[in-house]
């Protein structure tokens, strides 16, 4: 019961969460935060945090399974929740951290401040696409369709699986709303797959080559 609440849990509850993330009609960081600094930290804490959760989920739907495909998932989740929750933590709470600042400044200097928050956003290092953000996002891409992969040559899941967790990867990686929410519903679904064909017999894998 606890394996199933986990599994299912944690996708939708950072969907949950993720319906809140502040959002504009600019590219810009600073007019999207500004007047949004409480939910934009609160998102990007527990985005932090839901990060791990979800290489979590992933490894625990391929424990168990062998060959190629559920060996390369698992190595793709490493890099996914070290340099996507990096990209969190600098681009996320650090902006907002800093736009924090920028809005107790005075009015003379607010210009300054907002050239400032600017610049940290734009780095090459977090900025979205930055070398952070793309490590993460191709891994956790990788980790999805592999896992899907090997639990449909384990009989674990229908073919269906690895289409979503596909399909879901790059939405969750983009994360605002409406993309990420849509992308961890379309992950849960999957998820579901796999819990209502874990009852079944499995059939045995093939040995890998």
């Amino acid at each position: 019961m606890m394996r199933i609440a986990f599994l299912a849990g944690v996708p939708l509850a950072w969907a949950a969460l993720l319906l809140f993330h502040p959002t504009g009609d600019t590219d810009e960081f600073f007019p999207v935060v500004s007047d949004n600094v409480a939910a934009w930290q609160t998102v990007h804490i527990g985005t932090m945090v839901f990060v791990p959760l979800m290489a979590g989920v992933l490894y625990v739907l391929v424990n168990g399974i062998h060959g190629t495909a559920a060996r390369v998932s698992r190595v793709a989740l490493a890099p996914f929740a070290v340099f996507y929750a990096a990209y969190e933590v600098l681009t996320g709470i650090g902006t907002g951290m800093l736009v924090n600042e920028v809005n107790a400044l005075p009015a003379a200097q607010r210009a300054t401040g907002e050239e400032l928050v600017e610049s940290y956003a734009g780095s090459a290092l977090i900025a979205n696409p930055g070398i952070f953000n793309v490590i993460g996002s191709v891994a956790w891409l990788v980790a999805a369709v592999a896992a899907g992969v090997a639990l449909v040559r384990q009989g674990r899941a229908p073919v269906a699986v690895p289409v979503l967790l596909g399909l879901s990867a790059p939405l969750i990686a983009i994360h605002v709303t409406p993309f990420g929410p849509v992308g961890l519903v379309l992950f849960s679904v999957a998820v579901g797959l796999c819990l209502r064909r874990a009852g079944a017999p499995l059939r045995t894998a093939p040995a890998p080559a």
